[in-house]
């Protein structure tokens, strides 16, 4: 890990994570838009697994028009996902990642839930390791090996850059909302837990000392800014699906406000949430 020294605290390059279980495989997609439209987070979302989107859209294509035990429903569920995976493949351009809708969300990733084991089966997000995730776990020794096709233990990993894509079904850019968007009541607990890590690390004297003119609110200021972290929804080999994602705290010191806010969305749609420090 890459360490600086600051005055009194050391700082660690380093990431936080979280994951979310996912009970019912089904209702997927309900889950992912619940968590992403609930009030904490920003809604704009783009789209990281352009080629995951290109290949549910060939294993979608292939599929027969309609199922025996319910052939209309199948029929209409299966033209409209076809439909919404068109559209996104569209927009893709080498410029920049391309934004997607909750509503082109939900359906595709409940579609995914409905035919895992015909998508394992088929491969459809077997991925091989990149090479610079090749050199990169040369480094982590014989507990990071992976073939595809294994588990992925993403607290593995100390840096996002390093996980597997494999079985990545859908990777999203997304953020939560800055304090000013909160109720009242969670702005003041989210500004108290904020200040106490930023006052417990010494950041917050060392921040006072290099202020110049008018005294500032450095914790109001931080927190008054929305707060990038990924969302990646990943098909495991047994069927089962995971939701994690990672953001950037250098120091930990913002670790609260990233802890509160998902603690809360979770809360708001009944979910199981879990959080892990990657040194």
């Amino acid at each position: 890990m890459l360490k600086a020294r600051w005055t009194g605290y050391e700082i660690d390059s380093s990431e936080a994570a979280y994951n979310v279980e996912v009970p019912e495989p089904e209702k997927l997609g309900t889950l992912v838009r619940a968590l992403l439209g609930s009030d904490y987070f920003v809604r704009s979302y783009t789209l990281l697994s352009e080629e995951s989107m290109a290949r549910l859209r060939d294993f979608v294509a292939a599929q027969p028009p309609s199922d025996k035990a319910r052939p209309e429903q199948s029929r209409g569920e299966t033209a409209k996902v076809l439909e919404l995976l068109d559209k996104q493949i569209a927009k893709f351009n080498d410029r920049r990642p391309t934004s997607i809708g909750l509503r082109a969300i939900e359906p595709i990733l409940n579609y995914v839930g409905a035919h895992c084991h015909q998508l394992l089966a088929a491969q459809t997000f077997r991925f091989d390791l990149t090479e610079e995730q090749k050199e990169a776990l040369e480094d982590y020794g014989d507990e990071a090996e992976f073939e595809p096709g294994d588990f992925v233990d993403e607290s593995l990993y100390y840096s996002e850059w390093d996980i597997p894509w494999d079985g990545v079904v859908m990777a999203l850019g997304c953020a939560l909302v800055g304090a000013d968007k909160l109720a009242p009541e969670e702005q003041k607990h989210v500004y108290r837990v904020v200040k106490k890590s930023y006052k417990e690390s010494g950041l917050l004297d060392d921040l006072a000392g290099w202020g110049f003119g008018v005294p500032r609110d450095y914790v109001l200021e931080d927190i008054g800014r929305s707060q990038g972290l990924s969302l990646r929804v990943r098909l495991n080999p047994d069927a089962t699906f995971a939701i994690h994602g990672r953001w950037m705290d250098d120091g930990q010191f913002i670790y609260p406000y990233y802890e509160y806010l998902l603690k809360l969305a979770a809360k708001k749609v009944q979910a199981d949430i879990d959080f892990t420090m990657i040194y």
